[in-house]
């Protein structure tokens, strides 16, 4: 009998341990998302615009295999650029 009342107690605590929480440690409420995460790398859009503005024939190659970028997603970023 005390092993089916620990099993009970064992149970209860695991249930109310859940909390009935939304499943994510998001601080927003249902109208109210949480704020995306800040940038954490180099924004592509003006280090392309860069590497166009300096090309050169004689340009050395930039190493970019351990850069990380950050994408906009602005369908018109590059249209100054590749317009003539």
């Amino acid at each position: 009998m005390n092993i089916n009342r620990n099993s009970l107690v064992l149970v209860a605590l695991l249930i109310a341990g859940c909390g009935g929480g939304s499943g994510y440690g998001g601080g927003g409420g249902p109208n109210n998302p949480p704020p995306p995460p800040p940038p954490t790398g180099t924004a592509f859009t003006s280090f392309i615009k860069t590497q166009l503005s300096q090309t050169s024939d004689t340009a050395e190659p930039v190493e970019v295999n351990d850069s990380q970028f950050d994408f906009d997603e602005n369908e018109t970023s590059y249209d100054d650029v590749l317009q003539q």
